[in-house]
Order: structure tokens, then C-alpha cells, then sequence
């Protein structure tokens, strides 16, 4: 499959505003949803089998959780930062589309892996893949939407993190639970394979489809090119943008990332139900699937409308103010949730923690797009990713399963390490996310003052009708 510079020609512009008028903006962005869904359905399945898997490889919670934390995060990570460089010059469908055929292939591997440095590589490998993603689908909406139906947009291709979550853990659930009926499968050439291996196979055949579909999409033209000194370092004006306002860069990137460790935390839900409570997997993957089903795309599509509409009342720090909010709202029943006296207690307090899971992902790389010129959106997005990936991905399921190895000790040494860490990240997020207001808001007024004039002479009215 051919890479290729996507057109920005005048002509194509013009012809890119009209269509950005008809439908066919929201059907691409369901398509992305899609691809967004089957991401998390590869990522999350992995923590409905923490025992089975512990079991065939004789691994210790530690060790599991490096399957997610460093194998998948570090190398999801990493691999943003030139993948977002590539997006901002290469045709953004088709690198999304071989991103998802890597990924699915890996985690096809996932299934057939019979040691745990095997599985480990194969976590890597569906990490690279699943970088491609996001940071071309940011710059993908950025062109296909003005700035206030963006956060909306947005929220529509975020939701793909809860139903990919959801839908692993509860048809995860209800599939380990069927396939551990069939038994060990022996495959000439790939050995016996366990249950959890064909999760893995099954989960990862489908995102081959989906990639197919990603081929088919017409990518959007290219707005808002600025000039690329002919020479230059691909990341100077990245570096350039954050060191202009750090104060803004702190509350984009660390407190997005510290949000992210918060919300991360959350692998391990599971995991509690079945150790604290006897829970079967597949009870387990219910609640837990339906609180991301419900509660996490309320909250996405709530900050997306809510946002929309102090953006349009001028309001134009609204996705950062409304991530500090959310750090302080999921801080308490994330602090409670896993030290709880019972199980009915701890499950109805996964949803308003899904809830607030819901802000960032349509928050900050909405507010990252509408301030970033577009020669740089991907990669800035790619920032974000790299931040919350090193920080969120990364250190959110290792830290707690660290602390509850080396530092705590008995029964309940992970409930009280995940209660721990949820009180003093979630009020630190909202200091650092809060810092930068004022920066955003001057940039943000920098960025958009021709538009801003026309909407106080007489656009506001309008605005609000769009909503």
C-alpha cells in the first residue's frame, strides 16, 4: 500500500468547506470510531485473563502487568512521536489503514505465543500498530470540522475507547468463558494452544476487515498549511510551540498524562472482583463492560456538548477547565472503589469514575488542534499520546501492581496501593491542568481573532444554534 501527500490545493479547499457541509464528515468519523473500538478490543482483552495467563506462564502480577505497561505502552509511546511526524505529510487513511492490519496481525501472534518473551513481542508489536491511529485521526478531524462542532467530533471518535473497552470486557468475558468449555487446542506446527490464546486469534481476525473499510474513506484536504522552513529539524516547531507557553504544555501534556495514570488504574477492576469477591470472569467482564458502555460515553458525549457550548460563549479555555473539574471528580470514588466494604458498592462506583474517564480523551486533543498550526497537529497529537502513554499506559497498571508487590503486603496490598495512588494523583492533576489557562486562553485568542471578531459582531446567535 502506497503512502502519499494528501492535496491542498485552493480547489481542493473549496471543494473540502463544501463537503464539510454534508454528512459524509460524520460517516468517516464513525468508520474511525470503529477502528478506535477494535484498538481497545485488542489492548484491554488482555485483563480478563490475568490468571490463566499467570498460570500457563508463570508470571507474577508484576510481570503481567509489564505486558501493558512496558511491552504495549512504552513502544505505543515512542512510536507516536515519528509516526505523528509521518501523519502530517503522508495520506492520513492509508497509514491508519496499515496501522490497524498491524496490529490485528499481532495480536493474532498474541495467539499463538507459548512463552512469555514471545507474548511480550507480540504486546510490542501491537503497540507500534496501534500508534498510527490516533495522531492521524486527529489531524483527519481537525480538517473535516470547524472549531466548534470539533470537540463534538471528537467526542463521536472517542467513544470508540468505551465500546472497545466495553465490548472486551463483556463479550471477552462471555468468550473465555465459552472457549475454556472447548478445552487445549492442538495445531500442527503451533503446539497446543489454551484458551486465552484463541481469545486473542478471535479478537484479532475481524481488525483486518476494519482496515479494509479505513482503505475506502476520502481523506480531508489539508487547512491552515503555515510555512516549513526548508531544512529544518521535522520537530523544531513542535519544540517551539511548547516552549512558548510551558505553562500550557505542562497542563496539556503532564496533566492529560496524569489523568491518564488515573484513569489506567482501572485494568485491575477485574482483577478485584474475581480476587476480593469470587467473582466469575464473566459477572466480572459484565459490570465492568457496562460501566464503560454507559457511564464512559456519557461523559465523553457531556464533555463534548458542554465544551461546544462555552466555546461558543467565548468560553475559550473550556476543555482545560473542564479536565481540572474531572480530576477532582473521579479522584473520590477512584480513592474508594477499591478498598469498598462490598462488591454492590464497588461496582455502582465504576460508573461515575467511567464518567469522568470520559472528559480527556475529548478534551485535550480538541483544545491541542484548535490552537496547532496544521503543519504540526499530528505531531502534537503524537505528543499528547507520547505523554499519556509514558505516564497513563505505561505507569498506570505497573505502579499500583509495583506498590502492591515491594510495598504493601497481604490480601489486600493492590486495593490499597490503586486507593493510594488514586488520592494523590487525581488533585495533583487538577493543580497542573489549571496552571495553564491563562496561556491557552492567549494563544487560543492569537490563533482565532479574525474568527472570534465576527462571532461577537454578530456570529454568537449562530454558534449557539449549531449546538
Amino acid at each position: 500500500m502506497t503512502l502519499q501527500v494528501e492535496d491542498s490545493s485552493p480547489a481542493s479547499r473549496r471543494s473540502s468547506s463544501i463537503s464539510s457541509l454534508s454528512l459524509y464528515p460524520w460517516y468517516a468519523t464513525g468508520v474511525l470510531m470503529l477502528a478506535y473500538v477494535f484498538s481497545y478490543l485488542d489492548r484491554q482483552i488482555l485483563y480478563l485473563m490475568v490468571g490463566p495467563i499467570r498460570r500457563d506462564l508463570h508470571i507474577t502480577d508484576f510481570e503481567f502487568s509489564l505486558l501493558s505497561g512496558a511491552a504495549f505502552g512504552i513502544f505505543y509511546t515512542f512510536m507516536g512521536l515519528p509516526i505523528g511526524w509521518l501523519a502530517d505529510r503522508v495520506n492520513r487513511k492509508k497509514l491508519i489503514a496499515v496501522g490497524v492490519t498491524a496490529w490485528s496481525i499481532m495480536t493474532i501472534l498474541c495467539g499463538v505465543a507459548q512463552s512469555y518473551g514471545l507474548l511480550f513481542l507480540a504486546r510490542i508489536g501491537v503497540g507500534v500498530g496501534e500508534a498510527t491511529l490516533s495522531p492521524a485521526a486527529y489531524s483527519f478531524l481537525s480538517d473535516s470540522f470547524d472549531k466548534v462542532r470539533l470537540p463534538r467530533a471528537m467526542s463521536m471518535y472517542g467513544l470508540g475507547l468505551f465500546i472497545g473497552a466495553g465490548l472486551a470486557l463483556i463479550v471477552g468475558g462471555e468468550i473465555i468463558g465459552a472457549v475454556d468449555k472447548w478445552g487445549d487446542v492442538s495445531i500442527p506446527v503451533l503446539g497446543t494452544l489454551r484458551s486465552w490464546h484463541l481469545v486473542f486469534v478471535m479478537v484479532g481476525v475481524p481488525g483486518l476487515l476494519v482496515a479494509l473499510w479505513v482503505s475506502t474513506l476520502r481523506a480531508p484536504v489539508r487547512t491552515g498549511v503555515g510555512h516549513i522552513v526548508k531544512g529544518e529539524f521535522p520537530l523544531a516547531q513542535v519544540w517551539r510551540f511548547i516552549a512558548d507557553k510551558p505553562l500550557m504544555a505542562i497542563a496539556l501534556f503532564i496533566g492529560a498524562a496524569l489523568f491518564s495514570a488515573q484513569a489506567y488504574a482501572d485494568s485491575w477492576y477485574p482483577t478485584l472482583f474475581m480476587r476480593l469477591w469470587g467473582w466469575k470472569v464473566q459477572s466480572a467482564g459484565r459490570i465492568a463492560g457496562a460501566s464503560s458502555l454507559i457511564a464512559g460515553p456519557m461523559g465523553m458525549l457531556f464533555a463534548g456538548w458542554l465544551s461546544s457550548r462555552w466555546i461558543a460563549r467565548g468560553k475559550t479555555d473550556a476543555c482545560l477547565r473542564l479536565t481540572a473539574w474531572a480530576a477532582l471528580g473521579i479522584t473520590l470514588p477512584a480513592a474508594i472503589l477499591p478498598i469498598a466494604p462490598n462488591a454492590v458498592v464497588m461496582a455502582a462506583l465504576l460508573f461515575p469514575f467511567k464518567f469522568f474517564i470520559g472528559f480527556t480523551p475529548v478534551l485535550i486533543p480538541s483544545a491541542l488542534q484548535m490552537v496547532a498550526p496544521n503543519q504540526i497537529r499530528a505531531q502534537l497529537g503524537a505528543m499528547f499520546l507520547f505523554a499519556t502513554g509514558l505516564i497513563g499506559i505505561t505507569g498506570g497498571p505497573i505502579l499500583p501492581a509495583f506498590l502492591s508487590q515491594y510495598v504493601f503486603h497481604g490480601p489486600l496490598a493492590l486495593p490499597h496501593a490503586l486507593s493510594i495512588t488514586a488520592a494523590v494523583i487525581g488533585p495533583l492533576t487538577f493543580a497542573v491542568t489549571w496552571l495553564g489557562l491563562r496561556q491557552y486562553r492567549d494563544l487560543y485568542r492569537v490563533m482565532h481573532a479574525a474568527s472570534d471578531d465576527r462571532l461577537t459582531e454578530g456570529g454568537s446567535a449562530q454558534g449557539r444554534a449549531q449546538i
